[in-house]
């Protein structure tokens, strides 16, 4: 008897699992996509430990078609936007980029176009989709972005106040910032960088040392690769977030170099700079791949320092 009252029970199964998601609204697909966005999130700081560089470049290409694919369930999904924008960004900045200045080291110009006008549009992906997730707390970040940069300035102040939304403003600028800097022949592009400024100076106001201290070494990049540059103000910036990672994040120096001690004509600190990042250990488990791409980028430079002095 039992036998036979679990058996109709489980044949009426189906239909009532069916009436209760077409009751409560309940998208499967969409669940399933929410959590597979969650379980990236968490499975992130994995892939910022991992050792092999190399490896590393060959399996983000994936990761981010995969999690475009998921983005079309759930296009408002944080962790989701939130980790297919650091994959876009990641990927230009700690692979292609580095393509990008071997190529012109070794006189590839038209190759090296190619190449950058891939990073461009990575960062523009990027950008459009930090700015999405902004947009689902603050609709009117795209109407501020578009007034006076003193409107901007203003809009910040008065809509981001947490420690936890330092993150978004920082990851929108320093995309925003990358883009320009990879469409420098775009002078409608390249008039926008105090806007990608305002964000980081924000975010940096909110905490200054969100992820190692970006906000920092991104303003030192900015400061120092403008017209005119004020390289004062770009050491300052560079030293600070080497004050504030006990200079274990190794990008800040490889940056320093590149682009404080290149423009100031330094060549002893550029030096010395490359060196430590050449000598340098584990220093920082936790932003391990960062200091793998750190080193990429010495090495690189240390085959082609007579071109940069």
């Amino acid at each position: 008897m039992y036998e036979a009252l679990l058996s109709r029970r489980l044949r009426w199964a189906p239909m009532i699992c069916c009436v209760l998601v077409a009751a409560t609204g309940c998208d499967l697909t969409k669940l399933t996509a929410e959590s597979t966005a969650g379980l990236f999130e968490r499975a992130a700081p994995g892939f910022e430990e991992y050792w092999d560089y190399d490896l590393a470049g060959e399996a983000v290409p994936a990761t981010i078609v995969q999690l475009e694919g998921i983005l079309r369930v759930a296009p408002d999904s944080d962790p989701l936007l939130t980790q297919l924008s650091q994959a876009y960004f990641g990927y230009a900045y700690g692979w292609i980029d580095v393509d990008v200045e071997a190529l012109e080291f070794e006189g590839k110009y038209d190759e090296a176009d190619v190449q950058r006008r891939r990073a461009r549009t990575m960062y523009l992906r990027s950008k459009d989709l930090t700015m999405h997730r902004i947009a689902l707390v603050h609709p009117g970040v795209y109407d501020a972005s578009k007034g006076s940069i003193e409107e901007l300035e203003a809009w910040l102040e008065e809509s981001f106040s947490e420690e936890a939304d330092a993150p978004m403003l920082l990851w929108a600028g320093q995309a925003w910032g990358a883009y320009i800097n990879a469409a420098k022949d775009d002078m409608v592009a390249v008039a926008d960088l105090p806007y990608a400024k305002a964000f980081v100076l924000h975010s940096i106001a909110l905490d200054p040392e969100y992820y190692h201290a970006a906000g920092y070494t991104f303003m030192g990049v900015a400061t120092a690769s403008e017209l005119a540059a004020d390289l004062d103000a770009a050491k300052a910036y560079f030293e600070k977030a080497l004050g504030v990672t006990e200079r274990r994040a190794l990008m800040t120096q490889v940056n320093m170099a590149r682009y404080y001690a290149v423009q100031a004509g330094d060549r002893p600190l550029f030096d010395e700079l490359i060196a430590e990042v050449l000598e340098a250990g584990d220093v920082l488990p936790e932003a391990r791949l960062s200091n793998r791409m750190a080193r990429a980028r010495a090495e690189l430079y240390t085959a082609n320092v007579d071109q940069l002095f």
